[in-house]
């Protein structure tokens, strides 16, 4: 018996997906924290799932993972900061970092308008840019002391990856702090087939694209694993005092760097 084709089961998972949103979106209510939830589709766009409980555990872990990496560079996120969160979909994590810490200057920037428009309607004492998908960023050189990527470069291919580190680094004032997170080979065992773990360990970069989100996401916005020796090697490139933590029981592993005091 012939087999369904691919497009077809790809247009009806798209299909399901939306109706779920719908679903979810109808018994919508309030969170914690007092914010109205994004929506479903929103909430999937950032992590997968139209889980409103999952949503605010990883969002609180997320930020709670900040403060803990700064502190390691002897930072803090007290007043007089300004933060980028480079890839803040529906404000996830900023959130909770606005909750905290008042005084502080919080911005988000995402390529998703829907998600900025949403941030930007109902997240007060942030501020909110849609970007394009390609630098530059709507900001001055040296504008902020922290800018944190959690969820981004584990998506980007190869060549966004290097036009947007360049461009962390021109917003990034010397000596700022950067914060990435990237699927690492521990995780990276579990996910890829032998071919694929056999070009993650030959190039340090392996990028995958899928079919059922064609039309959801941008190709060059898929999967993407690194090996530690490959995003060390590179940050290292381009910023100072580059540091590679290995979260053993999480699905993705904590890159520091510093700014270079002098532009390279």
């Amino acid at each position: 018996m012939k087999r369904i084709g691919g497009p077809v089961y790809y247009a009806a998972f798209r299909a399901q997906l939306l109706v779920r949103c719908w679903c979810s979106d109808f018994a919508s209510r309030r969170s914690e924290l007092g914010l109205p939830f994004p929506s479903a589709l929103l909430r999937y766009r950032v992590s997968g799932s139209l889980s409103k409980d999952r949503f605010l555990k990883v969002g609180e872990g997320c930020a709670a993972h900040i403060e803990n990496q700064i502190r390691l560079l002897d930072g803090d996120l007290s007043s007089g900061r300004r933060i980028l969160d480079f890839g803040c979909g529906c404000g996830r994590t900023l959130r909770w970092l606005i909750d905290k810490y008042p005084d502080a200057e919080f911005y988000g920037a995402d390529v998703d308008s829907d998600a900025i428009r949403w941030c930007t309607r109902h997240i007060t004492g942030g501020q909110f840019a849609c970007t394009s998908p390609e630098p530059p960023l709507p900001y001055p050189a040296g504008h902020f002391d922290v800018v944190c990527c959690f969820s981004v470069f584990t998506h980007l291919d190869e060549r966004m990856q290097n036009l947007w580190l360049l461009e962390l680094r021109r917003v990034l004032k010397p000596e700022g702090i950067l914060i990435l997170t990237v699927h690492g080979e521990r995780i990276a065992s579990a996910h890829l087939g032998v071919d694929e773990l056999e070009a993650l360990r030959a190039t340090g970069l392996v990028h995958k694209t899928s079919t059922k989100l064609r039309g959801i996401v941008p190709e060059w916005y898929n999967t993407t694993w690194h090996s530690q020796q490959y995003i060390v090697t590179l940050l290292q490139s381009l910023f100072n005092d580059v540091r590679y933590t290995v979260v053993p029981d999480g699905v993705q592993d904590f890159v520091l760097a510093k700014a270079p005091f002098v532009s390279k």
